[in-house]
């Protein structure tokens, strides 16, 4: 999300097409992560003379992240297994093992 948000201020997004490959989303996955930027009240339009999303507003995403160390078996019971890799807002990928 931080890349996205940091694209739209920059007002460099690009078609929908090319944003989404920029993210390496497909279009729908695009959209969806905008959906849920709009929920946070982020003012986003889309211009297409100038091909960009940008906030028509004044608007700071401030994120918080928050971790708890879990052992492995309290890992196993709530995600079903080993394996478990989870993925950030931010595409980075964190590892309970």
């Amino acid at each position: 999300m931080k890349r996205i948000h940091k694209l739209i201020v920059s007002e460099n997004t690009g078609a929908p097409s090319v944003f989404a490959r920029k993210l390496s989303l497909s279009r729908s996955q695009l959209y969806n992560e905008l959906e849920v930027i709009k929920e946070l009240d982020a003012p986003i339009k889309y211009c297409k003379k100038r091909e960009t999303f940008f906030y028509e507003t004044s608007f700071e995403l401030i994120l918080n992240y928050s971790f708890k160390t879990i052992k492995d078996d309290e890992s196993k019971e709530i995600f079903g297994g080993s394996n478990f890799c989870p993925i950030l807002l931010d595409g980075t990928m964190i590892s309970l093992l």
